[in-house]
């Protein structure tokens, strides 16, 4: 919880699920029951189904080659930490590379993350999304730049998401958005501490994302110092890239990952702790963005901390999937 902001209290109804305790930190498993909050810090946008089809039908082939990284101001800085750029070698832009730290590679990438396309009104352009565990079995999640402008902006449009993409591939065709949903205090103040989003995708041929593509699972306040695999798709390259990295703290409510690589386009990418190489999935801890939404440098990123507000958001965009 963030000290010194107005909060809402939360009061859970009805709570069916799996709630499993690690040290220190809750892993959580919704999917048997849904959950009702009184109330909740979100706020959302549905999309109707002509809306949704007009989204699938947007995407052409040339369209998805051609969109770009989300681009944009800068976000405000972090509750605690300097505002300037962290890194010694910054010049402007995530394409400063270190030579001491992790790199990352290209592979064929994995069904639970894929590239979320979308237009802000300035152009269409695309980020990382992955499957997130839900009881509607429609989630995803991803920074919340992505899908909404933040303090003065609206609402992404024509959402869609292609899990796997690579290289103009789609071996799970496109996935039209019903709904976006994104903290208030992102919304009204582009606070970096909150910089995720959800979505709920349609089903196609009368099956869920979750049925077709798997899932990862949601870990909340597991602390700083942890291996996590992460994915994402860089304007560099043409396919996915994946890294191998620790997580460390960055400043009071956001963590950072050093990884070369992770250039424009991989806002998004889940940090995904106990990753699976069998079944690839993992519990996402982290996402890129927060802080200058991901990081100045394409070698150090950052997350916004995962605790109770990201676990409530969750909740609030299951309720109206």
């Amino acid at each position: 919880m963030r000290k010194g902001r107005m909060r809402v209290t939360y009061a859970v109804v009805a709570v069916t699920g799996v709630a499993a305790v690690a040290t220190g930190g809750v892993l959580v498993s919704q999917g048997h029951a849904k959950t009702h909050a009184v109330a909740d810090t979100s706020t959302s946008q549905q999309i109707g189904s002509v809306e949704a089809q007009d989204a699938e039908n947007y995407w052409t082939p040339q369209r998805l080659a051609s969109a770009t990284p989300v681009g944009g101001p800068k976000a405000a800085a972090p509750s605690t930490g300097p505002s300037a750029s962290p890194s010694p070698g910054t010049m402007g832009g995530r394409s400063v590379t270190a030579q001491s730290v992790p790199k990352s590679a290209a592979f064929g990438g994995i069904p639970t993350v894929g590239a979320v396309f979308f237009n802000n009104g300035k152009g269409n352009h695309y980020c990382t999304a992955s499957v997130i565990h839900s009881y509607s079995k429609s989630l995803l999640l991803t920074a919340a730049h992505c899908i909404h402008g933040g303090r003065g902006g609206g609402y992404s449009r024509n959402v869609a998401f292609v899990p796997k993409f690579d290289n103009g591939k789609r071996p799970y065709g496109i996935w039209s958005a019903k709904m976006l949903l994104v903290d208030k205090r992102w919304a009204s103040k582009s606070d970096p501490d909150l910089d995720y989003g959800f979505i709920a995708v349609n089903p196609r041929s009368g099956r869920k994302i979750e049925q077709v593509v798997g899932y990862n699972k949601l870990a909340t306040d597991e602390g700083a110092g942890n291996w996590v695999n992460v994915a994402g798709y860089p304007s560099r390259s043409n396919r996915p890239i994946y890294c191998k990295t620790k997580t460390a703290k960055a400043f009071k409510y956001q963590i950072r990952m050093d990884c070369t690589g992770f250039y424009g386009g991989t806002s998004g990418s889940p940090w995904l702790l106990w990753y699976n190489t069998k079944s690839h999935t993992g519990y996402v801890n982290g996402v890129i963005g927060g802080y200058q939404e991901g990081g100045s440098v394409s070698w150090r990123s950052y997350s916004p901390y995962f605790d109770s507000d990201v676990y409530n958001l969750r909740k609030a965009a299951d309720n109206r999937a």
